[in-house]
């Protein structure tokens, strides 16, 4: 009996040693977010290069990039908005806006609080569970009937450029300067922790900054069918998009820089960090921030959880600050 439980405390030992399949931990969020750094959504592929790396999300994006370029590439056309379908919806600058809003997963709601006991956890994906779920409601609205919340802005605004599809990263080196479809599909692919941080020192010198629109969706992507052209869902591809505003100067008066960022999966602060670098560098053309690299702000901006934090409170409500922004942005009628 004795050799029996020794035995079996070895063989559990040895399991947790083993990685995250031994320990039983639950990585759904960290491989979501290497498939977002290596530009691929591909869980299985990631919860592999996970394990061969001992556990270095660094070198699991460069094992799965490496591996990506060795695949062959399909064509896909663009997503339609009526094939993604969202699960996740809010907005900070509004407490109502046209279609609703709603928490569904709310990340932002999860205790702080360690837990030394053993519940059952709740799924923090659908998309990288083992075998994946599919509890989408087919009645969810989709892209293509939900109004966007920037058209509720009545204020002077930075415009963008139409710069076109961009370049793909993966297949072709970009070079600057860069247009802005292509400085976002690089942001896209970028070090989780980098991004955060850029934003974290950004947000220290702005005045405004408010989330307009948050959407998790699942996305369809179709190809042709090589035979009838008929186009098939090949894929059901989690995304995560926002839309952010930073104060800006317009004509000498107080305006709006509109920012807009797209991410793999469903790590929000990915892509709102990927916003707000996309309207300081709209407000600022070359983003041309202030930024003084003094021991402070060095230490600030490597504090993880402190910029975590930093970043995600965005996703609170700013209704009253941002009707007093709009109200000094917005010029009085003259009677």
């Amino acid at each position: 009996m004795r050799e029996n439980e020794a035995l079996s405390a070895a063989r559990e030992f040895m399991g947790q040693a083993a990685g995250s399949s031994g320990s039983g931990a639950d990585t759904r969020i960290l491989v979501e977010q290497l498939c977002a750094e290596a530009g691929l959504w591909e869980p299985a592929a990631a919860r592999r290069a996970l394990d061969q790396s001992r556990g270095d999300p660094a070198h699991a994006v460069a094992m799965l990039r490496v591996w990506a370029a060795t695949q062959p590439h399909i064509s896909a056309p663009p997503v339609a908005p009526e094939h993604v379908v969202i699960v996740r919806r809010l907005s900070s600058a509004y407490p109502r806006v046209p279609g609703g809003q709603w928490l569904g997963l709310a990340p932002e709601l999860l205790s702080r609080q360690l837990e030394w006991g053993d519940p059952a956890p709740e799924p923090a994906s659908r998309w990288c569970s083992d075998p994946p779920q599919r509890a989408i409601d087919r009645d969810a609205p989709t892209r293509a009937h939900t109004p966007r919340v920037r058209d509720l802005i009545d204020a002077p605004t930075c415009p963008h450029t139409d710069d076109g599809d961009g370049d793909d990263p993966a297949h072709t080196v970009l070079t600057p300067p860069h247009s802005r479809a292509n400085r976002l599909a690089l942001l896209a692919r970028g070090e989780t922790g980098a991004l955060v941080a850029l934003a974290a020192l950004i947000l220290g010198h702005r005045q405004e900054a408010v989330l307009i629109e948050l959407t998790v969706a699942e996305v369809g992507v179709r190809i042709p069918h090589p035979r009838t052209g008929t186009p098939c869902i090949v894929a059901e591809v989690p995304i995560t998009e926002v839309e952010v505003v930073l104060d800006a100067e317009i004509g000498g008066r107080p305006g709006l820089a509109t920012g807009w960022g797209a991410t793999l999966g469903t790590v929000e602060r990915r892509a709102i960090a990927l916003a707000l670098l996309d309207a300081a560098m709209t407000a600022d053309r070359e983003l041309r921030e202030p930024l003084t690299l003094d021991e402070q702000t060095v230490l600030a901006a490597v504090d993880g959880p402190a910029t975590n934090g930093f970043v995600e409170h965005l996703r609170l409500p700013h209704y009253a600050g941002f009707a007093a922004y709009l109200n000094r942005a917005v010029p009085e009628e003259i009677s």
